[in-house]
């Protein structure tokens, strides 16, 4: 693809933060790509921005640093979305994207791949799936239905997830959507104080504890199997936000634990529970302990925080799932790299979204295109624009 012009523009993400949306001009038609931004962030992951006193400045820099030394190298030339992020790559120089940002890396990474979408006539998941060298195939939708953590709520414990596979995405995301609203209903029979507040994943807000969460979320499970339905319910722990380098404090809960008191704790609630799916149980170095615990628990043991996106950590952990956001990358080709090295491994794929999020339906696209076993991408709000973009693409496959 030959690439005309190129500029970037500030737009809003969920939190009312600013963040870069990338414009490219390709073959007379205008495409644009904006990336997301995360509340917990891993100290392992792509830098989100330059180094500023506040969000706002570092944004101001990236875009300026991408229209000075970015641009330049790309327009008027004819390049791959690889041939992008290599020259990406090479301004920035770092290996967390701290010059440029990951965030504003990933905004150009995305459009180029849509910029070659577009020119070859395709759809963005059918690049997406050449690029990574394999056919696009349906995803699940793992949707944040009670959040707490620094999400907000009165439990530690930072998501609380459910999913519910099914024949097609779209039948998959009507049920779970029905589920999500069942919720809402049960929430306002068991909460007094339940008012309806959603995090900024558009999660239910609620002043319940983990175990009766967990307890309304086993009792919806078995509606739906009684059904026919085989769904899953799981958590994400965000553990790194617990640990203060010497044990976890469950700061809501009052309580704190050793390492070995939060893994049997854990442990507990897996098994209690049922829990298929258990994301971030430790801190982000703590490899051993999520080897550990993955051998004692039925459910997949996701790493988030752990592994980064990051092809090289996701070769240090011996589990079986991981979280795949591709700003903890920077950009696609990176992204890419991770989800091969973890399929390598035989682990199950997570694409997900981040609290930040903006209304570009690209991580749809990307979760189609690698053939993620599971979508992370929310349940109401600004995320229907994902799951939106799931309906319409399900139809295509």
């Amino acid at each position: 693809m030959k690439i005309d012009e190129a500029y970037a523009r500030v737009v809003l993400n969920a939190k009312a933060e600013p963040t870069i949306e990338v414009v490219l001009r390709v073959g007379g038609s205008w495409v644009q790509a904006s990336a997301p931004s995360g509340t917990s962030a891993g100290s392992h992951e792509a830098q989100a921005w330059p180094g500023a006193d506040s969000v706002d400045e570092g944004v101001k820099i990236a875009k300026e640093r991408l229209e000075r030394e970015v641009f330049p190298g790309i327009v008027g030339k004819d390049l791959t979305p690889e041939d992008v992020d290599e020259i990406i790559e090479s301004v920035d120089g770092t290996e967390r994207l701290e010059k440029i940002g990951g965030n504003a890396a990933l905004a150009l990474s995305i459009a180029a791949v849509k910029a070659e979408a577009w020119e070859r006539g395709i759809h963005v998941f059918e690049e997406v799936a050449e690029i990574y060298g394999s056919k696009p195939r349906r995803t699940t939708p793992l949707e944040n239905v009670i959040g707490g953590g620094a999400h907000g709520g009165a439990t530690d414990i930072q998501e609380f997830l459910l999913a519910v596979p099914a024949d097609s995405m779209t039948e998959s995301i009507l049920i779970t959507s029905a589920a999500y609203r069942e919720i809402k209903g049960v929430l306002k029979e068991m909460d007094p104080k339940f008012e309806g507040a959603l995090t900024l994943e558009s999660a239910f807000v609620t002043y319940l504890g983990t175990e009766q969460i967990l307890h309304m979320l086993a009792s919806i499970r078995d509606e739906l199997k009684s059904i026919g339905y085989s769904p899953i319910i799981g958590v994400d722990v965000a553990a790194n936000e617990l640990w203060n380098g010497k044990e976890y404090v469950w700061k809501k809960e009052g309580v704190k634990r050793s390492t070995e008191e939060h893994e049997e704790y854990i442990r507990e609630l897996a098994r209690a529970y049922e829990l298929a799916y258990v994301e971030d149980p430790f801190h982000e170095d703590a490899f051993e302990d999520y080897e550990r615990i993955q051998k004692s628990i039925g459910g997949i043991v996701v790493g988030d925080d752990l592994i980064v996106t990051n092809a090289e950590r996701i070769k240090k952990a011996n589990i079986k799932g991981a979280l795949i956001k591709p700003n903890q990358a920077g950009t696609v080709s990176r992204t890419l790299r991770a989800v091969k090295e973890a399929r390598k491994k035989g682990m199950m794929i997570t694409v997900s979204h981040r609290s930040g999020e903006t209304d570009d339906p690209f991580l749809a696209e990307f979760a189609i295109g690698v053939g993620a076993d599971l979508a992370k991408i929310g349940a109401a709000g600004i995320r229907t624009v994902k799951l939106n973009q799931l309906l319409r693409i399900d139809p295509l496959l």
